[in-house]
């Protein structure tokens, strides 16, 4: 029976079926992504609901770190024209909320600020279809930056999504989404906290940082936040800051001299870290160096508390 299973397998592959077999795994295998946005796509052209701010609840992965970011002109804008895109709920399954938001957490604080209900379409959505609903749409309208892209890459992998996954949901390629992970590995999630988004700081400074640091084994936690300026304009401004802080070398230790003069100043005493220089002038104190010397050993066995 092995027999004709090794035959029929070296059979398919002469036939070109085995390509074929591993192609259409690998369709199977991003359908569910696929499947989400089409119903996505289904979902935005039916009739968006009314709801209260107050009965939506946050979601479990949030897509980028400050949700006040730029909100004023959000809030401006639905004050002025209302609100355009509707957002995106699920109902709660548990919770004392009704309803979770999936995408759209900065309409939904910029409706709650301004007293109005927000314009939103419900789903019902399992959490893998939730966290693909909100990677998609936020790819396709949201500018995260790098650091936000890859905190949300890591969550992605914590909640069992494939890289292959991952990176349909973000549209990166491998290469970007292994480095996205190695940042988020390396560099402590409460100093990519105390920088922020640095939304104008792209790949080379986070990699760059997580280079340093896995050369600064000797810094622990609060060392490493103590090191990012606190007065920066913009979290950018605290990603090179720190950056800074760990390239700079420190300065040398200045060299403090001494010289003291004795013998009515015919003898002259310097006291230099590392070492000591006596120097004396005129034919009466040539002696003195060769009396010295005869009682330097003495002399600091005498200091060291050895001497007679």
């Amino acid at each position: 029976m092995r027999k004709n299973l090794l035959a029929s397998s070296l059979k398919a592959v002469r036939d070109g079926k085995a390509t074929a077999t591993e192609e259409e795994q690998k369709r199977r295998k991003l359908s569910g992504v696929l499947d989400v946005q089409r119903g996505l796509d289904q979902l935005s052209a039916g009739a968006a609901r009314q709801i209260d701010p107050a009965q939506i609840s946050e979601s479990a992965v949030r897509d980028r770190f400050d949700v006040q970011d730029g909100l004023e002109d959000l809030v401006n804008s639905i004050r002025t024209s209302g609100q355009k895109l509707p957002a995106l709920l699920r109902r709660a399954s548990q919770g004392p909320l009704p309803y979770e938001v999936v995408y759209g957490r900065r309409r939904i604080e910029a409706c709650r600020q301004l007293g109005i209900q927000v314009l939103a379409h419900i789903a019902e959505l399992s959490d893998r279809e939730a966290l693909i609903s909100q990677g998609l749409e936020n790819a396709a309208r949201l500018q995260r930056s790098f650091i936000e892209q890859s905190v949300y890459a890591e969550q992605l992998l914590r909640h069992e999504f494939s890289r292959e996954d991952i990176m349909e949901v973000l549209a990166v390629d491998k290469t970007t989404l292994s480095r996205m992970l190695s940042v988020v590995a390396d560099v402590p999630r409460a100093v990519i906290d105390r920088i922020g988004p640095a939304h104008d700081s792209g790949r080379r400074p986070w990699q760059q940082l997580r280079d340093l640091l896995k050369e600064r084994a000797d810094l622990d936690q609060p060392a490493l936040l103590a090191l990012i300026p606190t007065d920066a304009r913009s979290s950018s401004d605290r990603l090179n800051g720190l950056i800074r802080a760990l390239t700079q070398k420190p300065e040398p230790t200045q060299s403090v001299s001494v010289t003291r003069a004795i013998a009515e100043g015919r003898v002259k005493v310097e006291v230099a870290p590392g070492k000591i220089v006596v120097r004396s002038s005129g034919e009466d104190l040539k002696a003195f160096s060769a009396f010295l010397d005869d009682r330097l050993e003495q002399l600091f066995a005498d200091f060291l508390g050895d001497g007679a």
